[in-house]
């Protein structure tokens, strides 16, 4: 099997209600991800161009999906956790909506291993449109962090 990775860079703010450390607090991450695909085994792959040239996917379209449904939404965004307990993140985010700033609202709890295994589900989806499948979405949250969420 023969898998291709990309990688993804932006910045985003965010907090973790009911976090002990500092990170219960509003803060911001340069976050890094890469995302690892493969062609599914012993089909043909949709996009003829593709199979002409040998390539799993051609690395501008996986960049072109990775930015429409990932990238572009949370660069430089808040991301608010929609259930959170913490009455402060729900005051920040109507703020911040009121005032016309970029929120993108969560259902999970914002650390790197949800964000992994969210990013995941959604690139799963998209990408099984092209006969592609994500073997592994990796998220750093600094340049010694990571979290990773793997096919299974």
């Amino acid at each position: 099997m023969i898998t291709v990775t990309k990688e993804f860079t932006w910045d985003m703010a965010h907090m973790l209600a009911c976090h002990e450390g500092l990170c219960k607090n509003v803060h911001g991450h340069t976050y890094k991800m890469q995302v690892e695909v493969a062609q599914r085994s012993g089909e043909v792959l949709s996009l003829p161009k593709q199979s002409e040239d040998g390539m799993v996917i051609d690395f501008k379209k996986l960049k072109d999906i990775v930015s429409a449904y990932i990238i572009e939404p949370l660069d430089h965004a808040f991301m608010y956790w929609v259930e959170s307990p913490d009455t402060f993140e729900h005051e920040l985010a109507v703020l911040l909506k009121k005032h016309n700033k970029k929120i993108a609202s969560v259902t999970y709890k914002p650390t790197a291993e949800q964000m992994a295994k969210a990013f995941l589900e959604i690139l799963q989806k998209e990408l099984s449109k092209y006969n592609i499948i994500v073997k592994g979405v990796a998220v750093w949250e600094t340049p010694t962090s990571f979290a990773k969420a793997v096919e299974v």
